[in-house]
């Protein structure tokens, strides 16, 4: 019989391994401990809700005496002295802890490229994961882990979860505590689940949120008469030709599953506008919380990164106050719009994955941003898993609260799920 201790082995043996930049801080000894002590209350038949299941962690997020650096080099020499709420939470439910993935630059940029250098894509090489949580979605693309911890501002979780083929959840804003969480802009940060399979994600969430996991709504009949919208007008956005075929087909899905679909006319929103006006505001903040450190160790900070405070720091009240009316005027618009759904489904990014030796593509988020200016739940699934191929992923939506409803519709509507 194969143990916890056994798997960990296994896994840290594949992670030290791997040539693909995926880990930050690998925590051996620590893992190997507690993967021991999850075999010991197995044996007694005392699991608990995560027993033994190996993680793996973001690297802006406390874990007591791991490094804290989120990715700043300025930040390296730092280690943090207690858990984070979440992590803390983990711990209780039975995790391990297997060590820090890599990530983008303190969370600001989905490029997949860490400090370290670029985090390449388990499936090819040279190619991006997306990010900022791209090491977290590497890590469960190429199987060193059960799960894994990321943060989403605009689509750090989901977009990242996109482009490696796995599930990720941004929750309700709120819903998750960012206690121990190094901050972006708190308006806009949430922490949530990553794993292989979207079954997975509402135990996770539960977990963090230190409940139990009470059961979700059969997946198998829940689109039956439930109101989705559906969006019209991707070419607008530039969609890939790949992403539209894979968004065709779950739209297909949910019309057999007897869904009731409305079309959306993405144009209405100018969506590459809100992504902006959120972006800007998130290098304003990150600008004020940094323009110390940056003045006294200004090589602590990539040349990309200069420029972004740069921006961020130029930028008066009267900008800050026009992007903030920009978000609060989408939100606005996007809540009357879908007043009677009760949930909507887009393509998670435009794009799939794309050469570490070309610019990110600068619409990458805009659909992603969708959720994070209305502040609803959001989740990302494999919508196209073809052998050799980039996976496509699918992005569900419901109002706020309802994280329940979008995990048990990502089990749905996953690629390959046994409820579809």
């Amino acid at each position: 019989m194969t143990t916890v201790s056994d798997r960990c082995r296994a896994a840290l043996d594949a992670a030290q391994a791997s040539t693909l930049n995926i880990w930050r801080w690998l925590d051996a000894d620590g893992a190997l401990q507690s993967a021991a002590e999850s075999d010991a209350r197995l044996a007694r038949s005392a699991g608990r809700a995560l027993e033994g299941q190996l993680v793996a962690v973001k690297a802006n997020i406390a874990v007591a005496g791991w490094p804290h650096d989120g990715g700043l080099r300025t930040r390296r020499s730092q280690r943090a002295a207690v858990d984070s709420i979440v992590v803390r939470r983990l711990r209780e439910a039975g995790a391990v802890l297997l060590g820090l993935t890599q990530m983008d630059e303190a969370a600001l940029g989905a490029a997949g490229s860490s400090i370290d250098g670029p985090i390449q894509h388990p499936m090819r090489e040279g190619w991006s994961v997306g990010g900022s949580s791209g090491g977290s979605a590497a890590a469960l693309a190429a199987g060193h882990c059960d799960a894994a911890l990321g943060t989403d501002t605009i689509g750090s979780i989901r977009i990242p979860a996109a482009l490696c083929g796995i599930s990720g959840l941004k929750p309700t804003p709120g819903l998750v505590s960012l206690e121990g969480v190094l901050p972006l802009d708190s308006r806009f940060d949430h922490v949530g689940p990553m794993s292989r399979s979207a079954a997975a994600l509402w135990p996770l969430l539960c977990c963090l949120r230190g409940l139990p996991a009470t059961p979700l709504a059969d997946p198998e009949g829940i689109l039956a008469g439930r109101r989705v919208g559906v969006l019209e007008g991707l070419e607008s956005l530039g969609c890939a030709g790949t992403v539209l075929e894979a968004y065709a087909e779950s739209i297909a899905k949910l019309r057999d599953a007897g869904a009731v679909l409305r079309s959306i006319d993405v144009q209405q929103f100018d969506l590459s506008r809100v992504r902006r006006a959120v972006f800007s505001l998130c290098e304003r903040t990150l600008a004020l919380e940094h323009a110390a450190q940056r003045a006294a160790d200004p090589e602590g900070y990539s040349v990309s990164m200069h420029a972004m405070l740069d921006y961020g720091a130029g930028l008066c009240e009267a900008d800050c106050q026009r992007f903030e009316q920009r978000v609060a005027a989408f939100r606005e618009s996007w809540t009357a719009c879908v007043a009677d759904l009760d949930a909507c489904v887009t393509p998670s990014a435009p794009v799939t994955s794309f050469p570490h030796a070309l610019p990110p593509p600068t619409n990458i988020a805009d659909l992603t941003v969708i959720a994070t200016a209305a502040g609803w739940p959001a989740v990302s699934v494999p919508c196209a898993l073809t052998a050799g191929a980039l996976p496509v992923g699918l992005q569900i939506l419901a109002p706020p609260g309802q994280d329940a409803r979008v995990c048990a519709l990502g089990i749905r509507l996953a690629a390959g799920s046994s409820a579809a």
